[in-house]
């Protein structure tokens, strides 16, 4: 059996098109996931990540216990 050039040629694209498809799919892989960056200069309440080049931080706000929470006094009603 034998084929002829032009077959060939669609063969080799098409080859070439999953070949770039399948590289494109693992550099998002590798590329796109965050990476948890060391915020020493802007301290502790700052939480930053970096994907590819592109680092974003975020501020941290600490959480206020529910407990020792001073609640509002009841407001004293006046008889009618």
């Amino acid at each position: 059996m034998t084929s002829s050039p032009s077959q060939r040629r669609r063969l080799a694209l098409a080859v070439a098109a999953a070949a770039l498809a399948a590289g494109a799919c693992i550099m998002t892989a590798v590329f796109a996931r965050p990476v948890t960056v060391a915020s020493g200069v802007l301290g502790a309440e700052w939480q930053c990540q970096r994907i590819v080049w592109v680092t974003s931080c975020t501020r941290v706000q600490p959480e206020i216990p529910a407990v020792g929470v001073r609640q509002k006094e009841p407001v004293a009603r006046r008889p009618v």
